[in-house]
């Protein structure tokens, strides 16, 4: 068979308030990976919500890069790869170094599995229409029935074995996984190959203390962590956001209470990747390197008491066997 013909980009324009909102991309400092080179501390979510879908998806991708931003963090799972592929190719097109954006995506479970995995690869190049994939994620530790690697581990060790195979030529940059624990990272470790370089979990101040301990074991083992769900994710966004407290501290320095639960994460040295499809808001939210939080205001966020500590998505590293 002839290899598939490259995506066609077409032309595109940033929307209208986009030049207004610019960021200088330099003001967002960078994670160092494990791997070498570096990870922005802000990027853009492209899940969960209706300006993730369709042409929506590519013009938040295109607004986001052209506006500075530069860390893009996709799925299999959020049926985008087209759009935001195309986003990707036509800021770069604009003029925006691919060298300086750092695009991630995540393998599914029901593609874990050396053969699976190593198809899927090739598949998502093909869908992104790019060359390399910046930074690849193993979405969940869980595994479905029926997988011809039969035990949860085998699979995840070979789809790591895969990834790594597609590293080496090229195809990908960093290797890392999502809603992971210590035991399920170790795992993949115990091979003695490519690090883990990154573990994604949901991480604001209201998670239970396993997460954060797993993001503590994984600082302790120079794994960069990113947080999703920082605002609460759409479902929640209100409630977390309606907090007084945050309010007060917001209005010290001129900022949002989302900007604060930004902020709360980059000072504990995690990455936060929000989603929007609102110029204003991407602008906002790469805005939260031009302010520190005092020491009793990280106190008083730290303080969450035990039962009202919640999770808004329900994954819980190690608990897959």
């Amino acid at each position: 068979l002839a290899p598939a013909a490259p995506p066609v980009t077409r032309p595109g324009a940033a929307s209208r308030e986009v030049a207004a909102l610019r960021v200088e991309h330099s003001s967002v400092p960078g994670l160092p990976l494990l791997g070498g080179g570096t990870m922005p501390m802000a990027g853009i979510g492209m899940c969960c919500r209706p300006g993730a879908n369709g042409d929506a998806a590519r013009q938040a991708v295109l607004d986001y890069l052209l506006m500075g931003g530069r860390h893009v963090d996709d799925a299999t799972v959020y049926s985008n790869h087209a759009e935001v592929g195309e986003g990707v190719r036509q800021a770069v097109d604009a003029g925006v170094p691919r060298s300086e954006i750092f695009l991630t995506t995540k393998i599914h479970p029901p593609h874990f599995g050396f053969e699976t995995a190593s198809a899927w690869v090739e598949k998502v190049l093909r869908e992104l229409g790019v060359e390399y994939i910046d930074l690849v994620l193993l979405h969940f530790a869980a595994v479905p029935d029926g997988k011809t690697c039969k035990v949860p581990r085998n699979c995840r060790q070979e789809t790591w074995l895969a990834l790594q195979r597609a590293q080496a030529k090229g195809q990908i940059k960093h290797l890392g996984v999502s809603n992971f624990g210590e035991r399920q990272i170790g795992e993949l470790l115990a091979l003695g190959g490519s690090p883990v370089e990154v573990n994604q979990i949901e991480y604001h101040p209201w998670v239970p203390e396993l997460h954060l301990k797993t993001a503590e074991w994984c600082h302790m083992n120079r794994i960069a962590v990113t947080a999703y769900g920082s605002m609460g994710g759409a479902g929640n966004a209100q409630q977390m956001m309606m907090q007084d407290a945050l309010k007060q501290v917001g209005s010290m320095y001129g900022k949002t209470p989302g900007q604060v639960l930004l902020r709360w994460a980059v000072q504990r040295n995690v990455s936060v990747i929000p989603g929007t499809s609102n110029p204003k808001h991407m602008a906002e939210n790469l805005r939260i390197f031009d302010f520190e939080l005092a020491q009793h205001e990280m106190a008083m966020l730290d303080s969450i008491p035990s039962d009202q500590r919640m999770l808004h998505f329900n994954h819980w590293p190690d608990s897959a066997p």
